[in-house]
Parts: structure tokens; sequence; C-alpha cells
């Protein structure tokens, strides 16, 4: 099937995934920002149902944005045409979720343990003892800062791969 006639439409649509990616993500991003000046229990653990509520639309724009890429190399004709920007997208794509998704999520759920929440069911444990103490060191433990440079990083990144086509 000629997928050809349809590559702005697809293309378009990748955008549209890449755009509800980062509103997604971008909310739990705020989050991990948010918690390094909060230390009341009930407000953290608002904001951590805040932070996996919003993976929920991440998880969705990053699904429409990854096949459908994929699918915009094929009616582009990018896979197979001895360039190589578009191999290179979908490599640092795939390091850079690697590497961010378990630091965010270690963070997170150190933050969720120490005010009783679940970090696989989100639910609440009313008997848990909350420590101020391990609350502040599991907040302080976080890299914001390291994790908002990587992700703007690999935005600029692969919008420049994907705008210019270098290689």
């Amino acid at each position: 099937m000629d997928l050809a006639p349809y590559h702005s439409l697809i293309v378009f649509t990748h955008v549209i995934g890449v755009f509800i990616f980062l509103l997604g993500h971008g909310i739990s991003a705020g989050v991990m920002w948010r918690l390094r000046t909060e230390r009341d229990p009930a407000a953290v653990r608002t904001l951590l149902d805040f932070s996996r509520w919003s993976l929920s639309i991440a998880l969705i724009g990053f699904l429409i944005w990854f096949l459908v890429g994929i699918l915009a190399g094929f009616s582009g004709n990018y896979w197979t045409t001895g360039k190589y920007w578009i191999w290179v997208s979908l490599v640092v794509a795939i390091v850079v979720m690697g590497l961010m998704t378990p630091w965010g999520r270690i963070y997170l759920n150190r933050v969720r343990e120490a005010v009783g929440v679940d970090p696989k069911t989100g639910s609440v444990d009313a008997a848990a003892t909350l420590d101020p103490a391990a609350l502040d060191a599991a907040i302080m433990s976080g890299r914001p800062v390291l994790m908002a440079l990587l992700g703007l990083g690999t935005v600029l990144v692969l919008s420049w791969l994907m705008w210019f086509k270098p290689f």
C-alpha cells in the first residue's frame, strides 16, 4: 500500500502525538519541581496523584507519537533511502526514555513511600507513620534540573533531526 499521498496527514498526527506526550509529561515534570518546596503530606499526595494521572496522558501521546512516527518513516520512504537521521532519532528517543523513565519513577516512588502511598496501586496506607526527615530526604533526592535539561535537550535534538534531516 502506497502511503505517500497520506504523508502530510501522518506527520501531522505524529506531531500531535508529540504535543500530547509533552503535555502529559510536562505536568509530571512540573510536579517534580513543585515537590521541592512542599512538605505537607496531604499536598504531596495530591501532587503525586496528579503526576500519576498526567502520565496516562503522556502514555497516550507516546503511543501516537512513536507508532505514527514509524508509519511516517514508511510514508516518507525514510527507512531505506540511505539517510540516517530517522534511525538516529529513534535511537535517541529510546535511549533517553530508557534513562528518564526509571529516574523519574524511582524518585517519585521514593516520595510516595515517604508519605504512605503504595507506588504500584496509589492507595494510601492510613496507618503509615510519617517521618518528616524521611519525607524531606526523599523529596531532596530528586534531580529535576538534570531531568529537565535532558528532556529539553532531547526535544531540541529530535526537532533538529526531523526538521533539517541532516544525514
